[in-house]
């Protein structure tokens, strides 16, 4: 997510001067292809991670490519480009977020699904199997 939202970021910096289009479908494709891809175990991280990275990449531009673009480099003027870069593209953040969430919330119940009917198959099979034993 990071380093293909950052790519995407990188991009838009140098085209048009702040956060649009590339940034946006490619840290949204990162969130979803890496939902889609982990491990059902790690799905609760997953749902984590992209806040933190998107928070990590406009904190990364706000600094490096100020939108204010009037060449001070104080705290202030740092702290403002930096909100405003996580305000101005909370919707990217948003759509990331809802879509991972329900990626994450579909497999999770699928593979609780699978497990439980692993389970019973096991039970049977372990039932099936006393009952052919002699003596019993």
């Amino acid at each position: 997510m990071l380093v293909v939202g950052g790519v995407g970021a990188l991009i838009d910096s140098v085209a048009f001067g702040s956060l649009k289009y590339a940034f946006g479908t490619l840290f949204i494709g990162a969130c979803v292809l890496v939902a889609v891809r982990v491990h059902t175990d790690d799905l609760i991280g997953v749902v984590i991670m992209p806040p933190l990275v998107y928070a990590l990449i406009t904190i990364g531009v706000g600094y490096l490519d100020p939108s204010t673009g009037d060449g001070s480099s104080g705290l202030r003027n740092k702290a403002i480009d930096i909100g405003s870069e996580m305000i101005l593209h909370a919707p990217i953040l948003l759509a990331a977020f809802l879509l991972v969430a329900l990626i994450a919330v579909f497999r999770g119940r699928r593979a609780q699904i699978a497990r439980r009917e692993r389970q019973r198959a096991l039970a049977a099979q372990s039932g099936a199997e006393r009952r052919r034993r002699p003596g019993h």
